[in-house]
């Protein structure tokens, strides 16, 4: 029998999933230091959050994605208003980037039901 078609929802769950599993994955790389483990987890929370992006469909119907959708554009303002400051150096400004993108990443999974 072949397998039922993921609906958007499901799929969104599934990236989520394999990019926490990833960010455990990097603690297993324990002879990273700390800086270099916390970049590579930002990434892979940026690739994931990215692959979400592509996966909402044009109407959203469930709630669940309404509201990632709109996590995910709070990210956006949030992330250009940042841009826009000239008021911080480059180094705040990028732990003010992984922040956002940290926090973004972590409240998208959690209204996914994701833990």
């Amino acid at each position: 029998m072949p397998e039922k078609p993921k609906g958007p929802l499901e799929q969104i769950r599934a990236v989520f999933l394999e990019a926490m599993e990833s960010r455990r994955d990097l603690v297993a790389y324990n002879r990273m230091d700390a800086l270099e483990m916390d970049r590579r987890a930002r990434q892979v929370e940026c690739d994931a959050l990215e692959r979400v992006r592509a996966l909402f469909p044009a109407i959203v119907g469930e709630a669940e994605l309404q509201q990632a959708r709109t996590r995910l554009t709070r990210m956006d303002e949030a992330l250009e208003t940042l841009a826009q400051r000239t008021d911080i150096g480059d180094r705040s400004r990028g732990l003010e980037q992984d922040d956002i993108t940290w926090r973004t990443f972590e409240d998208m999974a959690w209204l996914l039901g994701i833990r």
